[in-house]
């Protein structure tokens, strides 16, 4: 059976576009979803070519303008999915908060709500809009990202706390959904990369390291392309039993 995966944030440079052009080129049909954070004309001028790669691999593809922080805005998408899909199979839960270090007395406190709402807020309506579907179809494989050292990073040195909140956020709700989910064939796993591992890369690098050419054979450190593949196996067969787990990415 053709699998129908739902990405959040998935058009732009980042982890989001690799997650959907792996899961395309595997026989997944795609739901490609952006508008959180940024709702200029760029993003829209962005999605579209996204839109079309994965056409240009022979599956299915619908592009849908949603910002996950908005309730109404994810049950609507949700809808489109299933309407146009006739289900939804795998939620990745990609789209979070901006990264933006400051000490806790600068950091504005809409700054700091706009994160734990992409973050927390954005994942949990997903979840909520995507489990009916797969509970009733007795599969599912729910994914987000965290980053590494979720659920006990301390964003000491470097990192934004409100960031590191919403990204512990995601690693305790994984642990409270992966068990009770179970009995309906359903896994619910954490991915982690590491600092730089979601850096942008252009379009003709990301399509041709979904070939695993000379390039990415070469590569000294973990790329969106490595999320990506992290992703494709929790989707498969062979994982089918691991749940609540944290996969997470060397820093070095």
């Amino acid at each position: 059976m053709r699998r129908i995966a739902l990405i959040t944030g998935s058009t732009g440079g980042g982890m989001g576009r690799s997650i959907a052009f792996t899961l395309a080129k595997n026989g997944c049909d795609i739901i490609l979803n952006y508008g959180t954070g940024k709702k200029d004309a760029e993003a829209d001028n962005r999605a579209e070519p996204v839109a079309e790669a994965i056409q240009n691999m022979g599956r299915r593809v619908l592009l849908v303008k949603a910002d996950t922080t908005d309730y109404k805005e994810v049950a609507s998408m949700v809808k489109k999915g299933v309407d146009h899909f006739g289900r939804i199979d795998i939620l990745v839960n990609n789209a979070g908060g901006l990264w933006n270090p400051q000490d806790i007395t600068e950091i504005l406190p809409e700054q700091f709500q706009k994160v734990i709402e992409a973050e927390i807020n954005g994942a949990f309506y997903c979840i909520r809009e995507c489990l009916p579907v797969m509970r009733e179809n007795k599969w599912g494989r729910i994914i987000t990202i965290g980053v590494y050292g979720a659920g006990h990073w301390a964003a000491e040195e470097f990192g934004p706390v409100e960031y590191a909140i919403g990204k512990g956020g995601r690693a305790l709700l994984t642990k409270h959904l992966a068990l009770r989910e179970r009995k309906y064939n359903i896994t619910v796993n954490l991915i982690n990369p590491g600092p730089g591992h979601t850096a942008h890369v252009d379009m003709e690098a990301a399509l041709s390291f979904i070939k695993h050419g000379t390039h990415w054979k070469s590569r000294t450190k973990a790329t969106p392309q490595d999320i990506a593949e992290a992703v494709l196996f929790l989707c498969t067969e062979q994982a089918r039993f691991i749940t609540g787990s944290y996969i997470t990415f060397s820093v070095e």
